[in-house]
């Protein structure tokens, strides 16, 4: 790893309020790369309550201009926002609430005129811009608060299974719904020992949907706590071009955190069996029952210590992996040795002079000194730079934590990151262009 710490610049005003984009699978750019996308709150400090809503808008040349406010939001993935086009004009599409507190997805336009509405929330967009997907934010709120919306309730809060609820293709003109797949039928893919739809069962949900480049498939992880505290998570991909039935493929089982498609038929994602710790649908072997116990025991002090993510590498063996999608993948290794840290990897898909998915981003999780780091990734040369590093206030941690969830500008020459490093939510642009540009030109 090649250390190359790079200028860096706060982008959102400094006016006391607090700024940041959301998640790092959102572009957050403009086409022109002359507005961003923003949401804004007076405070950090606490998860959003219901009646806290938030501000949306754009940042132009370090002003905030207004567009909207939400009543569906939270710090890791703020509403959704994005760009769109509708009508021929370049609009935002954020989800929000209802009247009667049922989340829907909106579209206005920089100024904050109203375009379009449709009566559901959405998670992921086709490169289209037709189709949407999403799952059920009830649900989601429930059992990972840090991603669901406040006031948005479970439909089925009794059903650890349900068959009503699960991974949905909508139409973003008339909002029509399709199920592709519930989250009972999940359950009932590679079951094990542990029937997963028994009332007994651990309460599943869905999350973190990802379409690949050709909009032609998606992943998403199928979640449940195991009885031992441990989460268990099952990435699974499937078909978006219609056929009916669409089969899910069951890509991997055990710890999946973060993922971008590497190309239309690979995932990069950071992830282990963990075969130590035994499986979450069968039963514990003697061996595995004391690797657990000892797991936690020795939380508190992983915790004191700040969480280091590297131990994850060290002792359980989770790593950057490449997995096709494939039934039963053979995965690779990727930057073995130098990326050790579950970070939020994301590829840029190439311009007129920039190579697609030569470059990866990602960034890690706090270090014992509270700062967190910066990667940027060249595939072509397999070698990687250390372009930052940046304080975090150890009091934002769970649920009001910021992640830098660094994301590419549209030309390559930047990559923007939220983070709290003068502690205030900020955005900030890191110049990648010595790099980018440089290898580019030397080819």
């Amino acid at each position: 790893m090649i250390l190359r710490h790079l200028p860096i610049t706060q982008l959102s005003p400094d006016d006391q309020t607090h700024y940041w984009v959301g998640y790092y699978d959102k572009q957050p750019w403009s086409a022109d790369g002359s507005q961003l996308l923003t949401h804004r709150t007076k405070f950090l400090d606490h998860f959003p309550t219901p009646g806290e809503p938030c501000q949306i808008g754009t940042i132009v040349d370090g002003e905030f201009i207004h567009a909207a406010t939400t009543d569906a939001w939270n710090w890791q993935q703020g509403a959704h926002l994005r760009w769109c086009t509708l009508t021929g004009q370049e609009a935002l599409m954020f989800n929000d609430l209802d009247d009667d507190a049922n989340p829907i997805t909106r579209w206005v336009t920089t100024q904050g005129d109203f375009l379009h509405s449709i009566d559901s929330p959405i998670y992921a967009v086709t490169p289209d811009g037709t189709t949407g997907l999403t799952l059920d934010f009830g649900r989601l709120t429930r059992l990972r608060e840090e991603y669901g919306y406040p006031a948005i309730s479970d439909k089925h809060p009794n059903d650890p299974a349900p068959k009503e609820e699960g991974l949905w293709k909508v139409d973003l003109i008339t909002g029509q719904q399709t199920l592709l797949v519930s989250i009972n039928q999940l359950a009932l893919i590679d079951p094990g020992e542990i029937d997963l739809t028994a009332d007994s069962a651990p309460h599943q949900h869905i999350n973190h949907i990802m379409i690949n480049p050709a909009g032609t498939r998606c992943c998403f992880l199928h979640r449940y706590d195991r009885d031992d505290g441990i989460l268990q998570s099952r990435l699974f991909s499937i078909g978006l071009d219609g056929t009916d039935p669409q089969t899910p493929r069951l890509l991997m089982e055990g710890m999946v955190s973060h993922y971008d498609w590497l190309d239309d038929d690979s995932i990069l994602a950071w992830g282990g069996k963990r075969k130590l710790l035994g499986s979450g649908t069968s039963k514990k072997s003697p061996k595995a029952s004391v690797i657990t116990l000892a797991r936690k025991t020795l939380k508190p002090i992983y915790y004191a210590m700040g969480k280091p993510r590297f131990l994850m590498n060290k002792v359980m063996g989770d790593s950057y992996l490449v997995i096709p999608d494939q039934d039963d993948p053979e995965t690779t290794t990727f930057a073995k040795g130098q990326l050790t840290c579950d970070g939020h990897n994301t590829f840029y898909r190439g311009n007129d002079t920039v190579e697609p998915n030569r470059w990866m981003v990602t960034d890690g999780y706090p270090d014992l000194k509270s700062k967190q780091p910066l990667y940027l990734w060249d595939l072509a040369k397999d070698t990687g730079y250390e372009i930052g590093r940046y304080h975090t206030p150890k009091h934002l941690d769970g649920p009001t934590r910021v992640d830098l969830h660094p994301r590419f500008s549209p030309d390559a020459k930047s990559i923007c990151i939220d983070s709290a490093m003068n502690e205030a939510r900020a955005i900030y642009r890191v110049d990648i262009a010595e790099l980018t540009e440089t290898q580019e030109s030397n080819e």
